[in-house]
């Protein structure tokens, strides 16, 4: 029951894109920030559909909660452990570099507040280079161990009504449990624009349903 949305904010437009939707390219929405130049997407296939109004202030009946659920696959889940991590400086950053150098791009990512772990997510294409990578350099250093679950989604809520409002994660970990789907991996921006978290691939149209379901965006606009 996708639909198309009326009208969405430019940051909301720029997480989309992050998160999957391929429309446009984050970086092609800057210019428009800068001079809040509307721009409205349209179909090849449907020229007489008004599509979708990018703007700066989005009307106040287009301020829904949850605006959009989106997911993507075919990525995998890296686990780095190690005691060494523990309140060293630098850690993060030396783990980030040397995937930077080996070509592998984060998707996400989540530090336990022990300091003790960092769960990246990659695309399943670059994990064999990213394992090799922290196994070359880091394994036995700083890095203790390396876990992997491959198989894994991403799935993003996004929706500027999201700021402020008590209770939205709740809501997204009880429809998804309903559902028997176990979430492996949790972050959140301190914008509170999106909400993503990770479960298993074969879990993902089934959380996917649930949320929509639960934030009822079948009667979006």
């Amino acid at each position: 029951n996708a639909k198309v949305l009326k009208e969405v904010s430019y940051i909301e437009a720029m997480e989309m894109a992050l998160f999957g939707a391929k429309y446009i390219h984050p970086r092609a929405l800057e210019p428009l920030v800068t001079k809040k130049i509307p721009l409205r997407i349209k179909s090849t296939f449907n020229v007489k559909n008004p599509g979708t109004l990018v703007t700066a202030t989005p009307q106040a009946d287009a301020q829904k909660t949850v605006k959009c659920v989106s997911a993507i696959r075919h990525t995998a889940l890296i686990d780095v452990r190690g005691g060494s991590m523990v309140g060293a400086p630098g850690t993060a950053a030396t783990i980030f570099s040397t995937l930077a150098k080996a070509g592998v791009n984060i998707m996400m990512i989540s530090q336990s507040p022990s300091e003790s772990s960092i769960s990246i997510i990659v695309k399943k294409i670059d994990l064999d280079k990213a394992v090799n990578a922290l196994e070359m350099n880091l394994l036995g250093k700083i890095i203790k161990k390396v876990d992997v679950t491959v198989d894994v989604a991403i799935i993003a809520l996004i929706g500027s009504g999201m700021r402020g409002i008590v209770g939205v994660a709740s809501k997204v970990f009880a429809a998804v449990a309903k559902k028997r789907v176990n979430v492996v991996m949790i972050a959140q921006g301190s914008s509170e624009l999106n909400l993503a978290f990770v479960v298993k691939d074969a879990d993902c149209n089934t959380a996917v349903q649930a949320l929509h379901d639960e934030f009822e965006l079948a009667k979006i606009n």
